[in-house]
């Protein structure tokens, strides 16, 4: 079951990670093919199968994060409330994703609130994890960091 390469769906209940796998449909995109654009409905969450899909700020704008691992997660604004997507979606290379309507993975994990609340921890984690990424690319991009101001000495006299 390829979805247990993914980190957010590790630990679930195997019925549950079934009925998500078959709630899921697949798709082929070819290269230099959006998934979506920034602004787009934010319904569904995709796991990348196969290829490569980089996050740009806007159609054209700068990259923020590559997907390129087998089971890793994007479009998950459809699953923290957001009716919009905030980036664009662009394959890299010939694409397959797994996409899985937000509202049809979210009644599966309700269906086992064990499973949801792993879910979601899950999900915080890898949010978490790729805001520290972005951190360290912005650093990187704004060159040395100024440290802390010296200390002046005052003295006594």
């Amino acid at each position: 079951m390829r979805l247990r390469q993914s980190d957010i769906f590790s630990g679930l209940n195997a019925n549950i990670l079934k009925a998500i796998m078959a709630a899921g449909t697949r798709h082929a995109f070819a290269a230099a093919e959006f998934i979506y654009h920034r602004d787009d409905p934010a319904d569904f969450l995709y796991v990348l199968m196969q290829g490569e899909v980089r996050l740009r700020l806007q159609d054209e704008g700068a990259e923020v994060f590559t997907i390129a691992s087998l089971g890793e997660v994007f479009g998950w604004s459809s699953l923290i409330g957001r009716d919009r997507h905030t980036l664009s979606a662009i394959c890299i290379w010939p694409t397959t994703v797994l996409k899985m309507d937000q509202r049809r993975l979210t009644a599966l994990l309700e269906e086992d609130p064990d499973s949801g609340i792993l879910f979601y921890r899950q999900l915080a984690r890898a949010l978490g994890n790729r805001l520290l990424q972005i951190y360290d690319t912005v650093a990187e991009c704004s060159g040395p960091r100024a440290g802390p101001p010296s200390e002046v000495s005052h003295g006594d006299g």
